[in-house]
């Protein structure tokens, strides 16, 4: 079967997620062609071949997975209407997808992920400035059709906390800043998406400032990692020099006090261990010939985004908070470190991680963990 999202007019429930109808492209022995609708689903993500595999910027053809779909309306016989039902299909759409919901288990078209009822979207900054030009009051004005499209007429969930905290002149905001950007992002919304249901109460500027003052000590231990790495990490890393450079990552680390296990280490070394600049990490890090603090403030707010993901993932356990962004380099480097198993521990929260091969070819996964183990080693003693 190849499906389509249903229109808008289809009556749903708030934040209840999208109804989908699937149509066989032809019937069988001259019947008509059977259809089944179906809502509430839970669509499996995507990984990351099939991200790296996506040319995002035209129609997609997507493969579906979901399980605990509600049929709402079918001619198949012997299917019963309300009944519960998986399956798989492919979609094959007439949507380009160039922002990328990033969530639990890896990616989505974006507006695919609001098949999945209760999803909370927290749009980055990149994101904020396609709604800009491609809605207004509630409409879609932009050029051809994205997934992004069916924000349009949705009562979905959005919280703005990226945007505000980002700021906007690539540096850490103070309070005036964030309180400017988060009334800017809230009217501009509620013009763009009307029916959207904006996840700001009282404290949200108290809760962002919070944010940004609990980790400002280290978002600084981190950029001048990345500035004290940038010279050696530009160029790509030769075979002959990959000893040098991993121990000139995990030495950086260790002299500014960055975790061993922190993702921002863990990019660094995979901008060392794949070959010829080729790890979609060095793309995020943003490594070029005059690295600037203000480059490693962008690549710092990308990763602190997904840290935001993973406390989400780790602390509300049933819901579904997904970061929509249109920085490939990013969800690739999500969807490639598969992190899983996220849970509350006493003082922090944490995850497990397994790499795929392109981002840690060969024996390098476990070098690293190696490493963080030594350290960690070191440190009890």
């Amino acid at each position: 079967m190849t499906g389509v999202v249903s229109d808008k007019s289809t009556p749903n429930p708030a934040n209840a997620g999208l109804i989908m109808k699937f149509v066989e492209l032809d019937g069988q022995d001259g019947q008509p062609p059977r259809s089944v609708s179906v809502g509430g689903l839970e669509l499996e993500p995507l990984n990351y071949d099939e991200l790296a595999g996506a040319q995002l910027h035209k129609p997609l053809s997507v493969p579906l997975n979901w399980r605990f779909a509600r049929i709402l309306e079918t001619n198949i016989e012997g299917v019963e209407i309300n009944g519960l039902a998986r399956g798989n299909a492919v979609l094959d759409s007439t949507h380009s997808s160039m922002v990328i919901s990033l969530q639990r288990g890896g990616w989505l078209p974006s507006g695919l992920a609001l098949a999945n009822a209760g999803v909370t979207v927290l749009p980055d900054r990149n994101v904020i400035s396609q709604i800009k030009g491609r809605f207004e009051e509630g409409s879609v004005i932009g050029a051809g059709q994205d997934f992004l499209d069916l924000l349009a007429g949705q009562e979905v969930r959005l919280n703005p906390l990226l945007y505000a905290i980002e700021g906007n002149d690539r540096s850490i905001p103070d309070r005036p800043i964030v309180e400017a950007q988060l009334t800017e992002v809230m009217a501009f919304l509620r013009k763009a998406l009307p029916t959207a249901e904006l996840v700001v109460g009282s404290d949200s500027l108290r809760g962002a400032l919070g944010l940004i003052d609990d980790t400002r000590a280290g978002f600084e231990r981190k950029r001048n990692f990345l500035l004290h790495l940038a010279p050696f990490l530009t160029a790509p890393t030769s075979r002959r020099l990959f000893d040098k450079r991993w121990t000139d990552v995990m030495d950086a680390a260790d002299r500014y006090g960055v975790a061993r296990y922190s993702l921002i280490v863990l990019a660094a070394l995979s901008a060392v261990a794949v070959p010829n600049s080729g790890s979609p990490a060095k793309r995020m890090l943003k490594f070029r010939e005059g690295y600037s603090e203000q480059d490693a403030y962008n690549a710092l707010a990308d990763v602190r985004s997904l840290e935001i993901l993973i406390h989400l993932l780790a602390l509300f356990p049933k819901e579904h908070p997904a970061i929509f962004t249109a920085d490939r380099a990013l969800a690739l480097f999500w969807t490639g470190i598969r992190a899983h198993n996220f849970r509350r521990e006493t003082r922090s929260v944490s995850c497990d991680l397994a790499p795929v091969e392109q981002l840690f070819p060969g024996d390098t996964i476990n070098l690293w963990e190696s490493d963080c183990r030594r350290r960690a080693a070191v440190q009890a003693t």
